[in-house]
């Protein structure tokens, strides 16, 4: 962990190198993703609710969702974009150095510029509570688990892009896979799930787990049912779902043939 806050602090120093550029990319990443909930609100707007979910509910959920995704876009970034260590033969470099290759992966290259998207993702949340005028213990409870929701889902974004990573030791690209492991189903968790077909709902609690960062939770804490064993399965799933990814990794590297470069 020390080494890793170091190499860190290595990385951030040489990307605030360039303040104006990342302020701007900030900027502009933000806004991009408060114009796709802009645009989610004004349809939303046309209906009471969408299978018994406001706004504001519809809100906390499109959130968590945001924030989880971005900040594994900023810290993940070589994870992410893996496919080019196996194109170029840059992973070869990795393994020869007395790190952990995950360990240099997530230490390189932050992308800050994402920290827009999480600042927008926090401000949807702050105006879907104003918004829901919930009870105070209720307000309490949500508040608390917040945190708990979305480190849930950063794990299991930061599991799912590994998984994904980890196909490229035979695939050598990724990048149509993320598609269906990473885009869609995190794009499909802005929705409450109740709102898919049976079939679809059974891949988002199962092999892509999206659906337990903040639709199992929210469901119990806004009093749509559930107990509260909502609570304890994010972070549970989450840590199984790290284990296994993590594993899988291992399994990938053990594999792996080099290029000879």
């Amino acid at each position: 962990m020390n080494l890793y806050i170091k190499l860190i602090s290595g990385s951030l120093r040489s990307r605030m190198q360039y303040k104006m550029n990342f302020l701007v990319s900030s900027l502009s990443y933000g806004l991009i993703m408060a114009v796709d909930f802009v645009l989610l609100a004004a349809i939303l707007q046309r209906f009471d609710d969408v299978k018994g979910w406001n706004l504001y509910e519809v809100g906390l959920l499109y959130g968590i969702s945001s924030v989880a995704i971005t900040l594994y876009r900023v810290f993940c970034v070589e994870v992410h974009n893996f496919e080019r260590y196996m194109i170029e033969g840059e992973f070869d470099s990795l393994l020869i150095r007395p790190v952990s290759p995950l360990s240099l992966l997530l230490t390189r290259n932050l992308d800050l510029s994402r920290i827009g998207g999480t600042i927008q993702g926090i401000l949807i949340l702050v105006i879907s509570i104003i918004g829901l005028n919930i009870k105070n213990v209720e307000l309490f409870l949500l508040l608390i688990y917040l945190p708990i929701s979305i480190l849930s889902g950063v794990i299991i974004c930061f599991s799912l892009g590994l998984l994904t990573a980890t196909i490229a030791f035979w695939t050598q690209r990724i990048k149509d896979f993320q598609t269906f492991t990473l885009y869609a189903p995190f794009n499909a968790a802005n929705y409450p799930m109740n709102i898919y077909p049976g079939w679809l709902k059974i891949i988002f609690f199962t092999v892509i787990p999206v659906g337990f960062m903040n639709y199992t939770p929210i469901l119990f804490l806004l009093n749509k049912g559930g107990t509260l064993w909502n609570l304890a399965l994010p972070p549970a799933v989450a840590f199984v779902f790290l284990f296994l990814s993590l594993r899988f990794w291992h399994f990938g590297i053990r594999h792996y043939h080099s290029t000879g470069s």
